[in-house]
């Protein structure tokens, strides 16, 4: 009950970091208005379909541009079309090395992910909500620059500020 308070009371910050205001890192910056709350369309939607969160993920992949992207578990139909689409689009200009994607079902270990973002990869995870994906993100998440809503979030690793900008995702 308190965390579902205390979740409530953070959506007006949520909202004010969503627009980017009081973030002062370039790359978070861009990451938050122009990736994670992009009000444009890509071509690939239809494909994708109406899920919000699939295309979001679409969105983040093609941003990060990782040379290989990791499924940790099953994703639901979307979530998959989605990954699949922005893997190929992602490996034709790499910028790094591996993305993570952690669903609820995942099955993965925290020191796996932490080399990922040492090596200046990142991980998304789908729904933190899931206790067992919101212990693994708690774990990991001093380790590069987070990206947290309430139910989706982003640690990219590498050379970033440790930094964590909570947001609506």
């Amino acid at each position: 009950m308190k965390k579902k308070l205390k979740n409530f009371l953070s959506i007006p910050l949520r909202a004010w970091r969503s627009r980017g205001f009081g973030v002062h890192s370039p790359f978070a910056f861009r990451f938050i208005t122009e990736v994670i709350r992009c009000p444009h369309g890509y071509y690939a939607y239809p494909a994708i379909g109406s899920s919000a969160a699939a295309r979001r993920l679409y969105r983040i992949i093609l941003a990060l541009a990782p040379e290989k992207v990791i499924v940790t578990g099953p994703l639901s139909d979307s979530l998959a079309v989605a990954v699949s689409l922005a893997k190929a689009e992602a490996q034709a200009a790499p910028h790094r090395d591996k993305l993570a994607v952690v669903p609820p079902e995942a099955i993965v270990g925290i020191s796996y992910l932490r080399s990922i973002l040492a090596a200046g990869g990142a991980v998304v995870f789908t729904n933190i909500q899931n206790a067992g994906c919101a212990e693994i993100f708690a774990e990991i998440a001093p380790c590069g620059m987070t990206f947290a809503g309430l139910r989706q979030a982003v640690v990219v690793g590498g050379n970033l500020p440790r930094q964590q900008f909570p947001v609506l995702i």
